[in-house]
């Protein structure tokens, strides 16, 4: 299964995919992606509306990332 066309739009497969909210974000842990959606649905929202505000707010300069945590990484 291709994701992308030769001239690099999504393929049907992976349009329709996302029309269902169903996604994947590369180099981010599926499971780490599995628990924040099911936490987004027992919370009455969606994983789409959490990344919206996370990338709104880090756009805004209103949250920065720890700088010595990568993705996955929790404090201890």
């Amino acid at each position: 299964m291709t994701h992308a066309s030769a001239a690099g739009t999504p393929s049907r497969t992976l349009v329709r995919m996302a029309i269902t909210g169903i996604y994947l974000v590369r180099g981010i842990p599926l499971d780490i992606q599995r628990t924040a959606r099911a936490r987004a649905a027992r919370e009455g929202t969606t994983l789409r509306r959490v990344l919206d505000r996370a990338l709104r707010e880090y756009a805004a300069g209103t949250w920065t990332p720890d700088e010595g945590r990568g993705a996955g990484e929790t404090t201890a």
